[in-house]
């Protein structure tokens, strides 16, 4: 997939403390369409990590808010606010207008149901994610790369996992995640050779990047055959 980044499309899913900063840096980058999808409204106590709002926009719905910032600084980018939930209806619905998505999602049950999704349309897509002191981003390429499933081949049931509200996160380094997940975006649609799965962790500031293998018995992009989660595993993000 090679785009010119004025003609490139993409989906941000879940527009907190990582869709935010993705969709500052892919607009600065000069991307010429963004989607936010998050039905979500501003809180106050999440302002330290999502760069876009401020307290006197809170309790407005995050996409609303999102737009007007990002239009207020970079006027070229046309901004789609998607004020709802990520489910099976809407996936099906939106992941057609967009050449690739951005996974800003906060909890891990739901980033498989991206995950899924996106490797049975094959839409490229970039999977973020950050709790405490450890964030990832991996690229993957439908057919090509490794899948979320390849890495994590069991799926925690909902709520198993903590989300960086709940583990707490330092705001800057869940920008830095974020800015990390445009990049890859950015990579993505200059079509790069070979997707990576980037590794971070604080303190110490240890940065490692390697090429994860496809898992052949890899229920999403191994045998074609995606596992569905239910539809209660879709609620609110960010």
């Amino acid at each position: 997939m090679i785009l010119e980044l004025k003609n490139l499309k993409v989906l941000v899913v879940g527009v907190g403390g990582l869709g935010c900063p993705s969709a500052w840096a892919l607009a600065g980058a000069g991307v010429g369409e963004l989607g936010l999808m998050d039905y979500d409204r501003v809180e106050l106590s999440n302002l330290h990590r999502q760069i876009l709002y401020s307290p006197r926009e809170v309790g407005r719905p995050k996409v609303e808010a999102a737009r007007e910032a990002l239009l207020a600084r970079f006027p070229q980018t046309r901004v789609t606010p998607l004020a709802e939930t990520m489910d099976a209806k809407t996936l099906e619905k939106y992941l057609p207008r967009y050449d690739l998505v951005i996974d800003g999602l906060d909890r891990l049950e739901k980033k498989f149901f991206l995950n899924d999704w996106c490797v049975r349309t094959g839409k490229p897509y970039v999977h973020a994610g950050v709790v405490r002191f450890e964030g990832q981003v991996l690229a993957v390429e439908p057919g090509k790369s490794a899948c979320l499933r390849c890495l994590l081949p069991k799926i925690p049931p909902p709520f198993a996992m903590p989300t960086c509200r709940e583990a707490g996160v330092l705001g800057a380094f869940s920008q830095a995640i974020g800015y990390l997940a445009a990049e890859e975006a950015l990579r993505l649609a200059r079509g790069r050779p070979t997707p990576r799965l980037w590794k971070v962790e604080l303190p110490g500031f240890k940065f490692r990047s390697l090429v994860p293998e496809r898992r052949a018995d890899c229920d999403a992009c191994g045998r074609g055959k995606v596992a569905e989660l239910s539809a209660a595993a879709c609620g609110a993000e960010g």
